[in-house]
């Protein structure tokens, strides 16, 4: 057997025990087996390079990171899914469908309207879990796999495809395939695999991952292809984009068609002809979603048939003929046992329940949100209490009331604390919140550094909650600036750092130096200066000798700075020590210059403040804020005297009579695609 017909073997016995493993869930290879297989492929690739394919099982494993990911347009727009929690909308839904093809007489869709004593045609609906993942749109030619293409904004997304490469219960090569097929799906993180992966994040001193949806998120964000390849991402599919030969008449028939090939599928699918069919189904997914093992939200309902799909259309956002049924969030009961109260980096302090386990929404539960003394009051919660507990969003829990009628006379009421549990020091109680003064209070220092530390800040790899704590309890660090003083000698004393991770964070600190000045006044915790606000500031001011030199009054005259936030930033700068704490920055070669740079586009909106509310035909509102940046344009988030134009959408609600009473000019995404396909000066 020559080389070439020798890869091409292995490469089929490689896909063949891919397949069985990850998508038939029967195993035909022994893992040493396998490896054997793989590391001979290996092996042959590297030694005859002209036989490089793309798409081999070895690209599974990832490869080179890449410098940026490109940009493409969608060549079928992707659409988003309308959503509902209440069965009246359900019902809407689904009698608005009856009523548009109630022309079509096709004897196999007569039947008896679910809402109405009258004959109207009778229209199948499939309904599947709605995963919870990352939506992309794999596009094959000639049965390979070349492009993976992110939603984006619905008309452009980022090409993946080297990290959906690495996803082993995908098919990279088809056979039998239509010459084009593009195939809608989510990319999603079962529960072993996030699991796994917050166990191994937690033994290395980093932050958690909220969720599996945000794991999976930030690994496709990831331009290194390994960090996909490591955290076994999986893909099903849930759509079809452009198809050059049809696959079916329906999404069932094309569902088939697409498992023939070996695609995975989104299972279970069921067929719906009524409403009141449809709400038992999907009490029945809601029974079985935390036995599927991966993350579900709902469930999606579709007309089955394309040429319905068809005449029903789409609107600017979401197709008609489909909509998304979104669980309720999952409520438990358990036994409240205490109460611990945890100082922010700005010394809030936040009461986190401590409880009996409760398995809640796929997980196990022992803590929970209190949200602050006032809500403790309101609802009379007590030590000892029977409690009902949610996962707000499926991802924060919180306690939502006690069960009155367990009570036994025993529970405890639960008492504002008088002193910091972290410093000791006396504590003040404004209206609802708690704070403890003490700027120099520990738990305050740690909470401050991690924020900075963080990716929306100053972006330092490696410095987790973990080893922020071990650094403040050491003596290490007590300032921000003090980060910059430490020496890699002088990690390695500490629990799990050994000289390569000392020399790595120190590397990745001395890279933060250069983030610019809105990064750094987002880290800094000053009181109202959030992302936003901090950006604003950059986009005013130089630096920060201009910043300081700055009056109350000119701080108030920015967008979105009213008199309250712009007197708590001057005396956060001039009386709180943060002209000290910008000095010290200073002095250790942080860059505290703005980073802003007017690049090749005009700024055509450089006078402008402009808001964007309700929903754009084409662009998502933070993808139409982006273009506003790149344009020169302030961007805020309410209407005000300073507010030049409102870019208005559908359902812009209250922000378009705000504008409309103060005179502003109201414009449409039209607009703003015009300034952005104005020729460059």
């Amino acid at each position: 057997m020559d080389v070439e017909a020798k890869i091409i073997q292995l490469r089929t016995k490689i896909r063949d025990a891919d397949h069985a493993y990850y998508v038939e869930a029967n195993p035909v290879l022994g893992d040493a087996a396998y490896d054997r297989l793989l590391a001979e492929l290996v092996e042959l690739e590297d030694q005859h390079p002209e036989f490089f394919d793309p798409n081999s099982p070895t690209s599974r494993v990832g490869g080179a990171p890449l410098d940026v990911f490109s940009s493409q347009a969608h060549e079928l727009r992707m659409l988003s899914l309308d959503n509902t929690y209440v069965q009246d909308d359900l019902n809407e839904w689904f009698d608005r469908v009856l009523r548009s093809v109630s022309d079509d007489h096709s004897p196999q869709i007569e039947g008896t309207c679910p809402f109405e004593d009258q004959r109207v045609p009778e229209v199948p609906v499939a309904l599947e879990p709605k995963v919870d993942g990352v939506a992309v749109s794999l596009r094959w030619e000639r049965g390979n796999l070349l492009t993976a293409l992110t939603r984006g904004d619905g008309v452009r997304g980022d090409d993946i495809v080297e990290q959906v490469r690495t996803i082993r219960n995908l098919p990279l090569v088809l056979t039998s395939a239509p010459e084009v097929l593009e195939v809608r799906g989510e990319i999603f993180m079962d529960d072993s695999s996030f699991s796994r992966l917050n166990k191994a994040r937690e033994s290395a001193g980093l932050p958690l991952f909220a969720n599996a949806r945000n794991a999976t998120a930030g690994t496709l964000k990831s331009l290194d292809p390994s960090v996909a390849a490591e955290r076994r991402l999986r893909f099903v599919a849930h759509g079809l984009g452009v198809v050059s030969t049809a696959l079916g008449s329906s999404w069932t028939e094309s569902r088939g068609r697409l498992q023939n090939l070996g695609i995975p599928v989104n299972g279970p699918s069921v067929i719906a002809r009524r409403a009141s069919e449809a709400m038992a189904e999907i009490d029945r997914f809601d029974q079985l979603r935390h036995t599927l093992g991966y993350p579900t939200d709902g469930v999606v309902l579709r007309v089955d048939d394309f040429d319905l799909q068809d005449k029903l259309g789409v609107t600017s956002r979401a197709p008609r003929w489909a909509i998304a049924w979104k669980f309720a969030a999952e409520q438990a009961p358990t036994k409240l046992l205490d109460v611990e109260w945890q100082v922010g980096k700005g010394g809030t302090l936040t009461p986190r329940a401590t409880m009996a386990p409760v398995f809640l929404a796929g997980t196990t539960v022992q803590h929970a949100s209190l949200h602050n003394i006032e809500e403790i009051e309101r609802k009379d919660i007590r030590i000892g209490d029977t409690v009902l507990v949610e996962k707000a969003g499926e991802i924060i829990p919180q306690v939502v009331k006690p069960v009155l009628e367990k009570r036994t006379g025993q529970e405890q009421p639960i008492v504002a604390p008088e002193f910091c549990p972290s410093c000791g020091q006396p504590l003040v109680r404004i209206g609802p919140k708690i704070y403890c003064i003490n700027s120099s209070c520990p738990a305050q220092i740690r909470e401050r550094l991690s924020w900075f530390a963080g990716r929306d800040q100053m972006d330092i790899s490696g410095l987790g909650d973990k080893l922020v704590a071990q650094l403040v309890d050491a003596g290490l660090v007590k300032t921000f600036a003090d980060l910059w003083r430490l020496e890699a000698q002088s990690l390695m004393g500490l629990d799990k750092v050994g000289h390569k991770s000392a020399a790595s964070l120190i590397d990745a600190i001395d890279q933060a130096r250069g983030q610019g000045l809105a990064r750094v006044l987002s880290g800094l915790g000053i009181p109202q200066v959030g992302v936003v606000a901090a950006r604003t500031l950059a986009e005013h001011f130089d630096d920060h000798h201009q910043l300081l030199a700055a009056s109350a009054v000119d701080f108030e005259a920015l967008p979105d700075f009213g008199e309250i936030t712009a007197q708590l930033l001057w005396r956060w700068l001039h009386e709180q020590g943060g002209e000290t704490v910008l000095s010290d920055l200073a002095a250790m070669g942080v860059n505290l210059q703005s980073t802003r740079s007017e690049g090749s586009r005009p700024q055509s909106l450089a006078d402008c403040v402009v808001v964007v509310t309700g929903t754009l035909p084409t662009l998502g509102r933070k993808d139409a804020e982006a273009h506003l940046r790149e344009l020169g344009a302030t961007v805020t988030g309410s209407v005000s005297a300073k507010t030049t134009h409102l870019l208005a959408g559908e359902k812009a609600g209250s922000k378009l009579a705000k504008a409309e009473s103060l005179g502003v000019q109201v414009v449409d995404e039209a607009w703003l695609l015009a300034h952005l396909h104005s020729p460059m000066e």
